[in-house]
């Protein structure tokens, strides 16, 4: 893709100079074309048919009141005005610029013209190439131009837009690779997760699947019931695992129908059904809840939000949770703080990973792994809204935002 978007723009670049060069080109011949025919009608009063014999200034302007400096300055490259005889011979020659130009050339030029070419002929010639333009407008006179400054004007502004291209180019080049490196960053650190998070499920089934298969070979030679009842719990936390997973996919995919929900309601739904917990763990629950606080979203997914909040506080509290539910402007602020050891700086951001356990020392035993976080982040994506984790004051607290419904 970000290919074929490079090859169009340098496509369209290079038409852009190509366009430019051609324009240059044209103007030059059509500006030297019509220089030319002026040339020639406003020098007529300098040549006359009837003079004949080599041209001396003083005498041919007093007999013929010709000034040849008329052509000086007409044109800013040298001119020659060269008149013929009968056999096509030059007798004179008026010329504009000597100190740039070369006479004997130009009369060279203007012989060969009158011998190979037929009368009435304009020939401007190939600018890039040739050094001088003519004119044959009768059998008498040739107007030769010479051409090498206008050469090295046009060749020079060739060279100066083939520069701006392959700069542009350059530039363009650049561009599209950061522009594809934007692009591709995301899906690549998407397809990494995506493979990061095959190898830790499978790394999670695999371990109560081969305590299963271990206690179910230990039952076939010894058919104690304390193996059935390794299998049992084995089978009840990959179910658990699983749960997870169903959980954190239909998190991600289900389509959410927003309405507005009472969200305080909720709040002291699920904190009513946490107490019990609380209260076998000695754990004192302090409520700060507004009253009649609503969003827009989905009130199962809230709740399971909010049910994923007060139970990882109830895991990691070390004797006291205080959730919080105030209005902040137009945003509602849900907050689920827990006493206890404070998550690591660089752990803050990686703790809503999937599988990611910032207290090690928390295995498998705790029947955790690592995904409660991941789908109440999940959920509160799908609502628009914020999670962070912030440690402050000895409480380790997740604030989730909302905006309130209108």
């Amino acid at each position: 893709m970000m290919l074929m978007l490079f090859g169009l723009l340098s496509v369209m670049v290079w038409l852009v100079v190509g366009v430019f060069d051609f324009q240059t080109y044209m103007s030059a011949q059509s500006s030297l074309s019509e220089s030319m025919t002026e040339i020639f009608e406003m020098t007529r009063e300098v040549w006359s048919p009837g003079m004949f014999g080599p041209y001396k200034e003083d005498e041919a302007g007093k007999e013929n009141g010709a000034d040849s400096k008329k052509i000086d300055l007409m044109y800013e490259n040298p001119c020659y005005l060269v008149l013929l005889s009968d056999d096509g011979m030059p007798l004179q020659v008026y010329s504009s610029g000597f100190q740039q130009g070369n006479v004997s050339d130009a009369v060279d030029e203007a012989t060969k013209v009158a011998q190979t070419e037929a009368t009435g002929t304009l020939c401007v010639g190939n600018l890039y190439a040739d050094s001088y333009s003519y004119y044959y407008p009768t059998r008498r006179i040739i107007l030769v131009v010479e051409t090498r400054q206008i050469r090295k004007e046009i060749l020079s502004a060739l060279i100066v837009s083939l520069l701006i291209g392959f700069a542009f180019e350059f530039l363009l080049y650049i561009a599209c690779r950061k522009a594809a490196d934007w692009m591709i960053s995301p899906i690549e650190k998407t397809f990494e997760k995506q493979k990061q998070f095959i190898a830790d499920a499978s790394h999670e089934l695999k371990t109560p699947v081969a305590v299963i298969l271990a206690n179910a070979e230990a039952m076939e030679k010894d058919p104690d019931p304390k193996w059935l009842s390794n299998i049992e719990e084995e089978a009840g936390r990959m179910n658990g695992l699983i749960a997870d997973l169903l959980d954190l996919t239909r998190s991600e995919q289900k389509e959410v129908t927003m309405v507005p929900v009472d969200l305080s309601r909720l709040v002291e739904k699920q904190c009513l059904i946490q107490e019990a917990v609380m209260f076998e763990k000695n754990i004192e629950l302090e409520e700060h809840i507004e009253p009649d606080l609503k969003v827009m979203g989905a009130a199962g997914m809230l709740e399971q939000l909010i049910a994923i909040l007060l139970d990882n506080a109830c895991a990691h509290s070390s004797g006291k949770i205080i959730v919080s539910l105030v209005r902040r402007g137009k945003d509602v602020i849900l907050g689920v703080a827990n006493t206890g050891a404070p998550i690591p700086p660089e752990a803050r951001e990686r703790i809503f990973e999937r599988f990611y356990r910032a207290d090690e020392s928390r295995n498998r035993s705790s029947g955790r792994y690592g995904l409660g976080l991941a789908i109440a982040k999940s959920i509160v994506e799908r609502h628009k809204g914020k999670i962070e984790a912030l440690c402050k004051d000895g409480l380790t607290t997740f604030q989730v935002t909302f905006r309130q419904a209108a």
